[in-house]
């Protein structure tokens, strides 16, 4: 009997659930021909449904075939077939306007039948465009502020949606992005502009390669692309402007350099489950994206970064207007002290000159083990700025190499002080673009002290991926607040109900939320253990101050993940209390492959009663 009472309540939950607006008998449904239709079978209701639901997209299928011929992949399936699995990627399950019938049947299985009215489906189609222009704005935003990886990824994305719309020409709010988006493509392509700005004989089986690469007569913030090596395509992240690229052996002779600009992002499809389930179904258009560079036929150079750095090989930039000149010729042989224990890679020489602290030993130990970093000193500039605890030296470029994956990365790293110019800590930066573009909105907020922090703490945390630090990214998500005390971070406990969530629109519960940070920790360990390479990137950041209380601030931020047999995209947001004498993060919240803005957690969601 209680089993009898518990599938009842099961299926009033589902009608409920489901049934939406007048009823209608199902006879009616199937004569009248207003509505699309399936049904299903199942003991478990769930089930029933999905089945249902298959059979409600291979009607639509049916329908708009004609429509896909041009659109879809040949993947051995009729067009119908095909085209019902495209269909399925609208999430029919979640739509408000499919109703069903659920009926219990003698033999204790349900029967459901699902019907849509006809004229709702273009309704569904339109929540595809309106994705579509979401993804069009994201990659214009990212072009806009040079960043050509993720413009020509959302790019690409936004083609593929648009290969899921029966529609010949794909219009959204007066733009016509069938012919949009591929001259968005195009223009990128041809466009950036790769300068061969350096070639160094480094040995005679080295040979370095630095190219400035623009896009609009300006430095790019960030592009990937590979190039032929005479043996294999090596993969390169080209960062603010510069990309080194290093040949070896019989590829030191070559006289030509072939490049290809990643434009298709095949390793990230899986960061959204929609362009993940279209990848294989829907036509991929092929752009241009091959470039030939010629190089000097003359013997290249011997580089003068082979010997030792001293202090005045820098050309230092100093905004910090009282530091003393012995302070900064402190810190400027401090960094090239650690510049030449890079060149060297020496572990002995860097447990030696670190033996007196035990926390930046074996930080740069590992930053050298798992990135191989490459000092790249070029012209010397590098920028001293004054910080809460002393200053720093940003900006001392590097080539990091992964191997397994075939990558180059260029990267910059920005070495910490104390007030008397002993050096502290080491991360990798943000880019330049993203720090300018941080200390505007300090000069108009009044507030850069504490944006400043806010960009160390998220410099500290890339770097923790980077040199595996578990202990240090476990604290980052820990369940207790935390405080930043200099180069460290400790736990703080919080009053109870001292931070409220408020959950709006379609957002998470908090205690989701949580459970995921714990599940994405306990993988996170797992990879630190057993990946050969690990490279952390990040696409959206922005920081957002709250009216109320004073001096408390939301990041948010997306956060790239690319180890060598795993990689996956995910949001981040921290909230930061500034009241105190070191600033407190209240809340970290990690959501793995989430696109909807209006389903993030963001500053607006919590309250703070102080």
């Amino acid at each position: 009997m209680k089993k009898k009472l518990f599938k009842i309540g099961i299926t009033l939950i589902i009608l409920s659930a489901f049934v939406n607006g007048q009823e209608i008998d199902r006879d009616q449904v199937q004569s009248s021909g207003q509505y699309y239709y399936g049904s299903g079978r199942s003991l478990n209701p769930r089930e029933a449904r999905n089945e249902a639901l298959s059979e409600l997209s291979s009607q639509i299928a049916v329908h708009i075939a004609n429509s896909f011929e041009k659109k879809l992949e040949e993947t051995g399936q009729n067009l119908n077939e095909n085209v019902s699995s495209v269909i399925r990627t609208y999430s029919m399950a979640k739509l408000e306007d499919v109703r069903q019938k659920v009926k219990e049947l003698p033999d204790g299985s349900f029967e459901v039948f699902c019907y849509i009215e006809k004229s709702k489906v273009e309704e569904v189609f339109d929540k595809r465009r309106e994705l579509i222009a979401d993804f069009a704005r994201q990659a214009l935003r990212y072009e806009n502020e040079g960043n050509l990886s993720f413009a020509l990824k959302y790019n690409f994305y936004t083609l593929i949606l648009m290969n899921s719309l029966p529609d010949e020409m794909v219009k959204y709010d007066g733009i016509n992005y069938t012919t949009e988006i591929p001259d968005r493509i195009n223009c990128i392509l041809n466009k950036v502009k790769f300068e061969l700005w350096k070639d160094e004989k480094i040995s005679e089986d080295e040979r370095r390669l630095t190219f400035k690469i623009t896009y609009n007569e300006k430095p790019v913030s960030l592009i990937d692309f590979s190039f032929w090596d005479g043996a294999n395509f090596i993969e390169v992240k080209g960062k603010d402007g510069l990309s080194t690229l290093l040949l070896y052996g019989g590829a030191t002779d070559m006289n030509t350099i072939k490049i290809m600009i990643k434009y298709d992002f095949y390793e990230a499809r899986k960061e959204y489950g929609v362009i993940a389930d279209l990848w294989s179904l829907v036509k991929k258009p092929i752009f241009n994206n091959r470039k030939t560079i010629e190089l000097k036929k003359s013997e290249p150079q011997t580089g003068q970064e082979i010997g030792k750095i001293t202090s005045s090989s820098w050309n230092a930039t100093v905004t910090a207007e009282d530091i003393d000149p012995q302070v900064r010729e402190t810190i400027l042989q401090q960094a090239a002290m650690f510049v030449n224990l890079l060149k060297d890679g020496d572990p002995k020489k860097i447990k030696q000159t670190f033996s007196g602290d035990s926390f930046l030993q074996k930080k740069v130990l590992d930053y050298v083990k798992y990135n191989r970093p490459e000092p790249l000193v070029d012209s010397g500039k590098v920028k001293i700025n004054k910080t809460k605890n002393g200053y720093e030296l940003r900006r001392i470029r590097v080539l990091q190499k992964y191997p397994s994956i075939n990558q180059f990365a260029t990267e910059y790293l920005v070495l910490d002080f104390s007030e008397e110019g002993k050096l502290q800590d080491i991360n990798t930066c943000v880019s330049e673009n993203l720090y300018n573009h941080f200390v505007e909105q300090g000069k108009y907020g009044n507030d850069w002290q504490n944006r400043q922090e806010i960009l160390k703490f998220i410099e500290k945390y890339r770097t923790a991926y980077l040199t595996r630090d578990v202990s240090t990214v476990d604290l980052m998500f820990a369940e207790d607040a935390l405080i930043i005390v200099g180069r460290k971070i400790k736990r703080k406990k919080l009053p109870k109900d001292m931070i409220n969530y408020t959950k709006l629109a379609n957002e998470p519960d908090y205690e989701y939320i949580k459970l995921n940070k714990q599940q994405y920790l306990n993988r996170l360990k797992n990879i630190f253990a057993i990946q050969e390479d690990i490279f952390l990137n990040f696409g959206s950041f922005d920081i957002i101050r709250k009216n109320k209380p004073d001096n408390v601030y939301g990041v948010e931020m997306r956060q790239s993940y690319y180890s060598t047999t795993y990689a996956d995209e995910g949001y981040l947001f921290l909230l930061i209390d500034f009241s105190e004498k070191d600033p407190l993060i209240y809340v970290r919240a990690w959501q793995p492959n989430t696109w909807d803005l209006n389903k993030l957690v963001r500053t607006g969601n919590f309250k703070i009663h102080k």
